[in-house]
């Protein structure tokens, strides 16, 4: 498991630095509402648009357009942050794997309603996303571009590698270690001191009572392998 970490107490904050969003999909919506959320409170980013690879330039939500394709995100010739807003694990590092610009930077997105966020004791990378009313309690270590939607709640002393996506309202338990690249679904969780591997898919309202090795689908309550 590689990490790329820096201790979030030395964070250097940025005013109105312009943001993207790489991804034009459903999720892209909710991060574009999330930066607002974070201008209304301290203002620090001017929002110039979304690029995607699959979706036409143009109007896209309300007042805001599609600008063009990833590869002219990495044509911008000032120093811009970007956000990837992809809700899986394969399409988040498809993205990270366009983005080749120097110019570039890949902040960590939290919205205003994360709950209980023990910054001191947290070590955490870079790309990630936090949406709303989630939670990271106290010896968090967390790798890069990770997802966690609206109502995550994330235990304890847990590690966290890159790639991951936590959909609605995951529970993970306090020691739980994970890898990389798995996609945790709606309202699926995990017991206490268990580990997951990667490359790992966890069924919605599925959880996991033991410890897991990678590339498996998992369904249920005990989680069992669906042997995809």
């Amino acid at each position: 498991m590689f990490f790329h970490l820096y201790n979030y107490r030395n964070k250097i904050k940025f005013k109105m630095r312009k943001i993207a969003i790489a991804g034009a999909g459903g999720f892209s919506k909710e991060v574009y509402l999330t930066i607002n959320d974070i201008n209304k409170q301290d203002c620090q980013w001017d929002f110039i648009g979304f690029f995607d690879d699959n979706v036409p330039q143009g109007k896209f939500f309300t007042d805001l357009r599609v600008l063009g394709t990833i590869n002219d995100l990495n044509q911008i010739a000032e120093e811009t942050d970007v956000i990837i807003a992809a809700g899986k694990s394969n399409n988040i590092l498809s993205i990270l794997q366009k983005l080749d610009s120097d110019k570039l930077n890949f902040p960590n997105l939290f919205h205003p309603s994360c709950q209980s966020l023990h910054f001191e004791s947290m070590i955490i990378g870079k790309g990630n996303i936090v949406q709303s009313f989630s939670s990271l309690s106290a010896d968090n270590k967390i790798g890069n571009y990770n997802v966690f939607n609206a109502g995550v709640r994330v235990g304890h002393d847990t590690i966290i590698g890159n790639y991951n996506t936590f959909a609605t309202s995951t529970l993970i338990s306090g020691g739980v270690e994970i890898g990389d690249q798995n996609d945790f679904g709606m309202n699926s969780g995990i017991l206490q001191y268990k580990k997951v591997g990667n490359g790992n898919v966890i069924a919605p309202m599925s959880v996991l009572f033991k410890s897991i090795k990678d590339n498996g689908h998992y369904l249920g309550v005990p989680a069992m392998s669906t042997g995809v």
